[in-house]
C-alpha cells in the first residue's frame, strides 16, 4: 500500500478535554484514498499548549488514534505566522483586496520560521517512497524547504483559494520568496484555469521562468500545475437527506416559515463574501416588492478570525445594515431578514438548504465556494434557484444558476425577482444538470484525481490540437473504411454558445466547401435535424 503525508495549516482535530476528530471536506476527500493508501497527517495542533508533557502526551494520542502528528506553536508565533503573515497580508492579496493588506517583518521571520517547522516534522516521518501533499498558502514555502533537503521527494501542492493577477501579487514584499517556494513542488493544483493562468503570467514577470499550459522546467526539476475543482462529501449529503433526524428538523422548519419564500445565505463572516453588497441588493428588491409579508432572507454567518480588527468592523457594519433594512421594511406579520452570527448544526444546515426557495452566493471573489454545491446537493422535492457570483470559482461549473455581478445592485436585486418567478418546470431544467454533477465530482473525485497525477511518473499531456480546414474529397477515404465516426463539437462551432442547451440551435445555412462551384449547403432546423445533416455529409462525399 503506497503512502501518503498530509500537510495542512490544521489538524482535523478538535483539542479539548477530549481528543476529537474534525469533520469537513477535506478530511472526507482524503478519506477516500484510505482504502488505498496509508497516509499520516501534519498540521498545527490549533490553540496554544505550552507544557511539554502536556505535549507529548496530546502527540502520542493523536499519533496512536489517528495518525496524526501535531505542530505546536507559542501564541506570538500563532499570532504573527496565522493571523498576521496568513491572514492580514497573504489572504487580502489572494483575494483582490489590496487595501485591507498589512505588512509587518517580523511576520514574515515567523512564517519562516513555522514553514521550517512543518519541514522539519515532515523529514522526520517521511520513508523512501513517500509522497507528500501541502495544502494551501499558509504554507506556500514548505514545498521548497523540503526539496533542498530532500530532493528524490515527490511533493504536490493544492491552493484553495484564488491565484490573483501579476498586478496584485507583485505588491507583496516577499514575492519572489513565495513562488519560489511553492515551485518545490512536482505538481502544484488550482480551482480554475484562470488562477493557473495568472500564476503562469506572474512567474513569468517576476521570475522570468517560461511555462507551457501543462508545467514549468527549473534547473533542479520540472513543476507540473493543473486544474483540480474541489468537491464536497456528497455521501454525508446524501446519508443526512434520508435520516429520520433531518425529515423532523425539515418539517419542523416548513411549519415555520408556511407561506413564505426563503432566499438563504451561508458563509463565514468574512470581507470576500460580499455581505454588505448582498444586503443593499436585497433592500433594493424590497422596495420594489409588494409581497413584504411573505419572504424571508436568511443569513447564517460563522464568526471567523474574530482577533483581526477588519472582521471586527465587518460584523459591526453588517450588525448596522441588517437593523436599518428591518427597520424600514418590517411589517407587523414578518421581519425580513434573519441575521444569525454562530454555527449551525448540519442536519439544520441540510434542511434550511432543502427548504431554501433561493440560495444567494455571490462572494467578491472566491477559490470555488462549496456552498453553492451543498445548496445544489440537497434540492430533492422543494427545487429551488441558485444565484452566483461570476468571481466564485463554483460559476464555471454551475452555468445554469442565475450568474450575477455582485457588484451591480440593480442586477442581483433583478436576479431575486425571476429567481422567485420561476415555474417548477424551469427550474427542473436549471438544477438537475447541475446537481447530478456535483453529486458525481465530489471531493473523494478531486483527491483522487490530484493524487494520480501527482504519483504518475508525469501528469498526462494533452493530446495536440491542430485545426486546419479540410476538404470533404479529402475525408472520403476514411469514409469508405469499414467503421468511421464524426467527432463534432457542436456548442461553440456548430452553434453558439448558449447558457441553456436546448437554445444552442444551428444557424439555419451551414456551408462546407471551398468555391461557389463545389458549394454543398445543408440546412439544419433543430437538434432533431442532425442526423439528416451528417446523412447529407455522407452522401455528398460517397457520390
Amino acid at each position: 500500500m503506497e503512502s501518503l503525508i498530509i500537510v495542512s495549516n490544521r489538524l482535523p482535530v478538535t483539542i479539548g478535554k477530549k481528543l476529537e476528530k474534525s469533520s469537513g471536506g477535506l478530511v472526507y476527500a482524503m478519506e477516500g484514498l484510505a482504502d488505498d493508501y496509508d497516509f499520516k497527517w501534519v498540521g498545527w495542533a490549533g490553540g496554544v499548549v505550552s507544557d511539554p508533557a502536556e505535549q507529548k502526551r496530546i502527540a502520542a494520542e493523536l499519533a496512536a488514534r489517528f495518525n496524526f502528528f501535531p505542530i505546536f506553536l507559542s501564541k506570538q508565533d500563532a499570532d504573527d505566522y496565522y493571523t498576521g503573515f496568513s491572514n492580514s497580508s497573504l489572504w487580502p492579496l489572494l483575494h483582490y483586496i489590496s487595501p485591507y493588506a498589512r505588512y509587518e517583518e517580523s511576520w514574515w521571520q515567523t512564517y519562516q520560521k513555522v514553514n521550517r517547522l512543518f519541514a522539519d516534522t515532515v523529514l522526520d516521518l517521511v520513508q523512501a517512497g513517500e509522497t507528500i501533499w501541502v495544502h494551501d498558502y499558509h504554507l506556500l514555502l514548505l514545498p521548497s524547504y523540503l526539496r533542498q533537503k530532500r530532493p528524490d521527494l515527490k511533493i504536490g501542492f493544492f491552493l484553495h483559494t484564488p491565484f490573483p493577477s501579476y498586478e496584485l501579487f507583485r505588491c507583496h514584499p516577499n514575492r519572489e520568496e513565495l513562488l519560489e517556494g511553492v515551485l518545490g513542488a512536482n505538481l502544484i493544483g488550482f480551482q480554475t484555469f484562470g488562477y493557473l493562468r495568472h500564476f503562469r503570467s506572474t512567474i513569468l514577470r517576476l521570475l522570468g521562468l517560461e511555462s507551457e499550459m501543462h508545467h514549468v522546467v527549473q534547473e533542479s526539476h520540472k513543476t507540473d500545475i493543473g486544474v483540480y475543482p474541489i468537491g464536497i462529501n456528497s455521501v454525508k449529503f446524501m446519508r443526512e437527506l434520508q435520516s429520520d433526524r433531518y425529515m423532523k428538523r425539515y418539517n419542523e422548519y416548513r411549519e415555520n416559515y408556511k407561506g413564505k419564500k426563503i432566499v438563504l445565505s451561508v458563509e463565514r463572516l468574512d470581507y470576500t463574501k460580499g455581505i454588505p453588497r448582498r444586503l443593499d441588493a436585497i433592500e433594493r428588491y424590497l422596495s420594489g416588492t409588494d409581497r413584504l409579508d411573505d419572504i424571508v432572507f436568511i443569513f447564517i454567518n460563522v464568526p471567523s478570525r474574530t482577533s483581526v480588527p477588519e472582521y471586527q468592523k465587518l460584523l459591526e457594519e453588517l450588525q448596522g445594515k441588517v437593523g436599518y433594512i428591518n427597520g424600514k421594511y418590517a411589517t407587523i406579520v414578518n421581519v425580513p431578514v434573519h441575521f444569525i452570527h454562530k454555527s449551525v448544526d448540519f442536519c439544520e444546515l441540510c434542511a434550511l438548504y432543502s427548504l431554501a426557495d433561493v440560495a444567494m452566493v455571490t462572494p467578491l471573489i472566491d477559490g470555488m465556494n462549496l456552498v453553492a454545491k451543498e445548496y445544489l446537493a440537497c434540492q430533492q422535492e422543494n427545487l429551488g434557484v441558485l444565484i452566483l457570483s461570476e468571481f466564485a470559482g463554483a460559476a464555471q461549473e454551475l452555468p445554469n444558476s442565475f450568474i450575477v455581478n455582485p457588484y451591480n445592485v440593480n442586477e442581483v436585486a433583478q436576479a431575486i425577482k425571476k429567481a422567485l418567478g420561476m415555474t417548477a418546470e424551469e427550474k427542473q431544467k436549471m438544477v438537475k444538470p447541475m446537481r447530478d454533477r456535483v453529486i458525481e465530482y465530489d471531493a473523494r473525485y478531486w483527491a483522487d484525481s490530484f493524487f494520480q497525477d501527482l504519483v504518475a511518473e508525469a501528469v498526462r499531456e494533452p493530446l495536440p490540437v491542430t485545426t486546419m480546414d479540410v476538404s470533404l474529397e479529402a475525408i472520403g477515404p476514411l469514409l469508405q473504411a469499414k467503421s468511421a465516426a464524426f467527432f463534432l463539437d457542436y456548442d461553440g462551432t456548430i452553434s453558439e454558445l448558449k447558457r441553456n442547451p436546448e437554445d444552442a440551435i444551428p444557424d439555419n445555412e451551414i456551408k462546407v466547401g471551398d468555391d461557389a462551384d463545389t458549394m454543398a449547403k445543408f440546412r439544419i432546423s433543430g437538434p432533431k435535424a442532425f442526423r439528416a445533416f451528417l446523412t447529407d455529409i455522407l452522401d455528398y462525399v460517397q457520390n
